[in-house]
């Protein structure tokens, strides 16, 4: 088994090949339209492999986004997907454990982990809390922006803290750029 963190400019044409297949599989109500990402490139993919196959992938974009009127840099989790022959072994546990592991190194530059996701239940077990606030994002949809959307959302997107600055759900989260 090996995990590794990738650059998404680096990233080979078969193991492109590979993560599009593997989000056709694990996402099959999504259209993908054969592309690696879902709205936007991430910045960097960590890539599991058991003998030389790609058994999963986790999407990461690092920016700079707005709470309480304050900057938060937040490193974004994107498209989690573990082949369904790999499901319910750890492996989804592990992906994340050393995704922790490599930002601790580097906590002063990372407030936060954010995601949106179902199932919540998964993330409450590794300490991702959930939060209820109103957000602010840039709607992308097949490659067409569609201008700054606003909505309260519930029970979609959760966050794990870093660093020693505090989430508030009071205020605005301002994405400034893509819903994941």
């Amino acid at each position: 088994m090996d995990i590794q963190l990738i650059e998404e400019f680096k990233l080979s044409h078969d193991l492109k090949t590979q993560i599009a297949e593997l989000l056709k599989i694990c996402f099959p109500d999504a259209c993908f339209y054969g592309r690696t990402y879902f709205k936007q490139l991430p910045h960097y993919r960590l890539i599991l492999s058991v003998d030389q196959q790609l058994v999963g992938q986790l999407a990461l974009d690092y920016r700079v986004m707005r709470l309480d009127q304050q900057p938060i840099y937040v490193l974004g989790l994107i498209d989690f997907a573990i082949h369904p022959h790999y499901q319910n072994q750890g492996y989804s546990k592990l992906l994340i454990r050393a995704l922790e592991h490599m930002v601790a190194k580097f906590e002063q530059n990372i407030d936060f982990l954010l995601l949106t996701t179902k199932q919540p239940e998964f993330y409450r077990k590794l300490g991702f809390h959930t939060t209820n606030q109103t957000v602010q994002w840039l709607a992308i949809e097949h490659l067409k922006n569609y201008g700054i959307q606003e909505q309260y959302i519930e029970n979609e997107l959760m966050y794990k803290r870093i660093c020693q600055k505090k989430w508030s759900e009071q205020s605005v989260l301002d994405m400034l750029g893509y819903w994941y």
